[in-house]
């Protein structure tokens, strides 16, 4: 069995890390399932609040969920952002969050897997636990 690299304490409790290019990220002071609102924070640079308020009036306006992808989708669209499906050719595995960032040493970009989202950065993402194993449904891309 694979053995975590390392342990980070965040507060009073310690996450096992599994691949060198991930880094802790929760702007907010605690975790409530906000991995859109962290996600957009992350890739926007901009605070959770002010991530939070674009997320909601998109929200508003297409009638979605904040954190639904149709609504990351759209708010991203309106900074300039696209939608890039990762479709795998039969037999293929899909890439994984720490190899997609891996790969992708420069540039901003979402990385959506099965329920969550995670902000990937120059080669690092940037997330609450370690979420590098997870298969990639496609991905944001900055422009």
């Amino acid at each position: 069995m694979k053995a975590p690299i390392r342990f980070e304490k965040i507060g009073k409790k310690k996450i096992q890390v599994w691949h060198h290019n991930f880094e802790y990220y929760q702007p907010n002071n605690h975790e409530c399932g906000d991995c859109g609102i962290r996600a957009v924070s992350k890739a926007l640079n901009c605070t959770w609040e002010d991530a939070l308020t674009a997320l909601y009036n998109t929200a508003i306006k297409i009638k979605e969920e904040p954190g639904s992808c149709d609504n990351i989708t759209e708010t991203l669209g309106d900074f300039g952002w696209k939608w890039k499906a990762i479709t795998p050719k039969l037999g293929e595995k899909r890439p994984t969050v720490s190899e997609f960032a891996r790969e992708h040493p420069e540039g901003n970009y979402i990385c959506r897997v099965s329920n969550h989202v995670v902000c990937a950065q120059n080669g690092v993402y940037y997330d609450i636990w370690d979420s590098g194993d997870k298969s990639l449904y496609g991905y944001w891309e900055e422009p």
